[in-house]
């Protein structure tokens, strides 16, 4: 399965996420916020690009911002995981990346996300402020110490905020957007792009543009149940019956007019990092 976008941060308010875990063990998916992985106890495998790290207790791995990557921790393995907003990491160290993906902890970095971990949930006044304060203390000493280099600006972030200005794009303009328009849009090649729409979608780009203009023909159909095929296929850009028909129940199950009712395409859901999308896997004990 694609790796998913995960965005614990946007539902939450403060600028770093810290979760506890007994045996955690999670999907393949990937965040623009840089995440400390800490073993506290046992042992845990992180899977980062296709890199496979292992860590015990007293050893801390590093997913930079954009990797995807996945944990399967041994049986009562205890691990904190923090997950700190890409401009609060960026005001500390700039564009500096640790060199080594796993370290010993020399800085109490587990006792220290566990204090992070309770502010965050007593939430006392000014907590926001203490955690930003906490977590920057932690990455100043841990730069101070491990070896780093700079690295060319990411433009991962950036990409994203257009990510989501090409969405609302082709739903403004899915009669007419082609995979050179919005690959031209995101300023990527074709090859780039289409990787790329992959990653954050998990779909491709004609299979997402299909699901718009399904979604925009069920809508129609809630309205008027009535509406001609034709209709249909003209409005939500369509060049043939055929396509339409097809393209309409692989979407949907159904032929236009056998559609229930109360059939929803939940587009928002598939396509929105707002949808809560939550790798973790129920075997897993989060604290």
């Amino acid at each position: 399965m694609p790796a998913k976008f995960e965005n614990k941060l946007q539902r939450i308010d403060s600028r770093i996420w810290v979760g506890k875990y007994h045996t955690l063990h999670n999907l393949p998916h990937w965040h623009l916020a840089p995440e400390l992985i800490a073993c506290q106890s046992g042992s845990a495998t992180v899977v980062v690009e296709g890199h496979s790290l292992c860590i015990t207790a007293g050893e801390v791995a590093v997913c930079h911002g954009g990797s995807i990557h996945f944990i399967n921790t041994e049986q009562n393995g205890l691990l904190l995981v923090a997950q700190v907003d890409p401009a609060l990491v960026e005001s500390i160290v700039g564009q500096r990346r640790l060199n080594d993906l796993v370290f010993k902890d020399k800085f109490g970095t587990t006792d220290r996300l566990d204090a992070i971990f309770a502010e965050l949930q007593e939430k006392k006044p000014y907590y926001s402020q203490r955690a930003d304060a906490m977590i920057s203390e932690l990455l100043i000493d841990i730069f101070r110490s491990e070896p780093s280099s700079a690295k060319a600006a990411s433009r991962s972030s950036n990409a994203f905020i257009r990510y989501k200005d090409l969405l609302q794009k082709i739903g403004e303009n899915y009669e007419f957007i082609t995979f050179q328009d919005a690959a031209s849009f995101m300023s990527m090649s074709d090859a780039y792009f289409s990787k790329f729409f992959k990653k954050l979608s998990g779909m491709t780009f004609s299979d997402y543009l299909n699901l718009v203009k399904v979604d925009r023909a069920v809508e129609m159909l809630h309205q008027d149940p009535f509406t001609p095929s034709t209709t249909l296929m003209l409005e939500c850009g369509f060049n043939t019956l055929r396509h339409f028909y097809r393209v309409f129940k692989e979407f949907t199950g159904y032929a236009p007019g056998q559609l229930p009712p109360d059939f929803s395409i939940n587009l928002q859901a598939l396509s929105d990092d707002s949808s809560g999308f939550d790798p973790t896997l129920p075997s897993t004990i989060q604290l």
